[in-house]
């Protein structure tokens, strides 16, 4: 046994190991990577030359890419990039086209997936100045191919009910002061209207920027995954940059959008079940993003928005912004930090099984409305006027029984979020109902199934 009032180590135990040893020792004044050069950018308080800045950047991407695809069991299948053209989607996309060719011509020669397609959302009916020929030179330039859909289409007549139009229900005794409810119906695309006036006119009901942006976010997404689903794509890649990223968890908790953030900027989604989303530019910040595409010649398109050189208080997404940029740049592990508070989170089982919003597809919680309810200053009057549903009756099967004329109470069918871009909108205004048929073809889809253990009269 070895003698404890001895200062001398026993001959059995482990040497004792220097901590600083395996640590990674720098040169003062040149690259943290090679250290031999001199450094030309200053990334988190570390220094990077031009050749070791770029090939860090693709051993990030090609390991989030990785890392994305081991987490999932998604098999191997066709890949959507979704692409605006800005500098984070470029870069995106010529890293993942790399990356691609990259397996097609190594020794193995198996393929990350099966092919590469470029999603874009054409804006070009709200913002004509965006160049769309600029956009899709990106992707020839890549070597992919590139599909396109308009913003415009998620109003396209698909001979189905695909929009709603808030209104008020006058006989339920419910007035327009009266803000806890929302009455609606189902509406078609009509001849004397084309999808784009209807879209115009849709941005112009809304009485915010705060609620057009977050609008023009949600459709942009809504019309990706259907894009993909169109091109038989099992996986869509979204270009959200960590600034990005930490940007959209501030603001949209602050709007109410807690219950779906998880699926909103988690580093994988899998809320639709056919179409897994990845964002692999989650480690990026903008700083990095922007030598990149300058030291690689990539070619990027400005991407206007409702807000786009407006002051910060325009918009709650441009507010917050301005904050988290402005704290980054005194501590430069904002981003990262509320990047990794964030991917700590898991979606709740409920919200895995909750239904989709019929505004935005996201899960809604189920008592976002009476939630809502108790947050909202109302008369005493109107508050005993409101009626309250029954569970025993659907709102959609009112909207079915008369051809989409009747309204009916959609308030539980909307998100607390969408919820209250709904309840700003002006009277009238008509929606894009993402999912107004599946709501309702759920009960005819329901009655098939049960329909064999019915019981005839005769029998």
């Amino acid at each position: 046994m070895c003698d404890s009032s001895s200062d001398a180590p026993c001959s059995g135990s482990q040497p004792t190991i220097d901590p600083t040893k395996y640590e990674r020792k720098r040169v003062p004044g040149m690259c943290v990577k090679c250290k031999v050069a001199k450094p030309n950018v200053t990334i988190r308080r570390s220094l990077y030359c031009k050749e070791c800045f770029v090939r860090t950047c693709i051993v990030k991407f090609r390991t989030a890419t990785n890392r994305s695809r081991k987490s999932t069991t998604t098999p191997r299948t066709k890949l959507m990039v979704a692409l605006s053209g800005g500098p984070s989607s470029s870069a995106m996309l010529s890293m993942m086209a790399d990356f691609q060719r990259m397996h097609i011509k190594g020794t193995a020669a198996q393929p990350l997936y099966d092919d590469v397609v470029a999603g874009h959302v054409d804006e070009s009916a709200l913002f004509p100045e965006v160049k769309e020929s600029l956009i899709a030179d990106i992707a020839e330039s890549a070597g992919v191919k590139f599909m396109s859909a308009k913003l415009e289409g998620i109003f396209a007549d698909n001979g189905e009910a695909s929009a709603f139009a808030k209104t008020v229900d006058e006989a339920a005794g419910v007035s327009q002061e009266v803000k806890d409810r929302i009455y609606a119906r189902l509406v078609k695309s009509g001849a004397n209207i084309s999808s784009k006036e209807r879209l115009k006119a849709f941005f112009a009901g809304l009485t915010t920027d705060t609620d057009r942006e977050e609008m023009l976010d949600v459709l942009k997404s809504l019309l990706l995954v259907r894009l993909a689903r169109k091109e038989e794509c099992g996986v869509l890649l979204m270009g959200d940059s960590g600034t990005r990223i930490a940007t959209k968890i501030v603001s949209l908790a602050s709007r109410g959008r807690g219950f779906s953030l998880p699926f909103e900027v988690g580093a994988e989604s899998t809320w639709f079940s056919d179409v897994a989303v990845y964002r692999p530019m989650r480690d990026f910040i903008m700083k990095e993003i922007g030598f990149f595409n300058r030291w690689t010649a990539q070619k990027t398109v400005v991407v206007p928005t409702f807000t786009t050189a407006a002051p910060a208080r325009a918009s709650i997404g441009r507010l917050t912004e301005a904050f988290v940029v402005g704290l980054d740049q005194d501590f430069s592990s904002t981003v990262s930090t509320i990047g990794r508070t964030m991917q700590k989170l898991e979606p709740q089982k409920r919200a895995r099984d909750a239904l989709p919003c019929l505004l935005c597809g996201l899960p809604v919680e189920h008592n976002a409305q009476e939630w809502k309810s108790r947050l909202t200053v109302n008369r005493s009057s109107d508050a005993a006027a409101l009626p309250y549903p029954s569970r025993s009756t659907d709102p959609t099967d009112r909207c079915s029984e008369n051809n989409g004329q009747t309204a009916a109470d959609v308030t539980r069918l909307l998100c607390y979020s969408c919820q209250s871009i709904v309840h700003s909108a002006a009277p009238g205004t008509v929606f894009p109902g993402a999912n107004a048929s599946s709501y309702r073809n759920s009960h005819e889809d329901l009655r098939r199934q049960i329909e064999m253990f019915f019981i005839d009269n005769d029998e």
